[in-house]
C-alpha cells in the first residue's frame, strides 16, 4: 500500500465517524494543521496515534492497511445499512436532538413491549 492510500483511508475513516478535522486535532491533542497534513501524507501518523485514530474512529487497525472491503466493522448496527445510516446521523446531530431521539426510540420500544415499561432511563 502506498502513502496516498494509506492517507486516503485515514481522511475516510474520519468522514466515516463523522469527525470534522478540529474533532481528531482535539481529541489528539494536536493542532489542526496535524490533521491536514496528516491525510496530505505530507506528515507521518507514528504507531501511537495510528492507535488512537483506529479507536477513535472505531475501525480496527487492520482496516487501514488492507484496500480489501471485507475486514469485518466492530460497530454492532453496521450489520444494517439503515441501521448504521441512522446512528451516524443520530451522532452528527446537536445533543438536544440526539436526547430527543433517544427518548422517542425508549417510547417506541417500551410501547411494542420490547423494554420493560417501569424501567427508568
Amino acid at each position: 500500500m502506498d502513502r496516498k492510500t494509506f492517507c486516503n483511508k485515514l481522511r475516510k475513516a474520519r468522514i466515516e465517524a463523522g469527525f470534522k478535522q478540529e474533532h481528531v486535532a482535539k481529541y489528539l491533542n494536536l493542532p489542526i494543521s496535524a490533521i491536514s497534513v496528516m491525510e496530505s501524507g505530507t506528515r507521518k501518523v507514528d504507531v501511537f496515534e495510528l492507535k488512537k485514530l483506529a479507536d477513535f474512529y472505531n475501525k480496527p487497525i487492520e482496516w487501514f492497511f488492507h484496500e480489501h472491503n471485507n475486514i469485518q466493522r466492530r460497530r454492532w448496527y453496521d450489520l444494517d445499512p439503515v441501521l448504521s445510516e441512522a446512528v451516524d446521523l443520530m451522532r452528527q446531530a446537536p445533543m438536544k436532538l440526539q436526547k430527543s431521539a433517544a427518548y422517542a426510540i425508549i417510547g417506541f420500544l417500551k410501547q411494542g413491549g420490547f423494554v420493560d415499561p417501569n424501567k427508568q432511563f
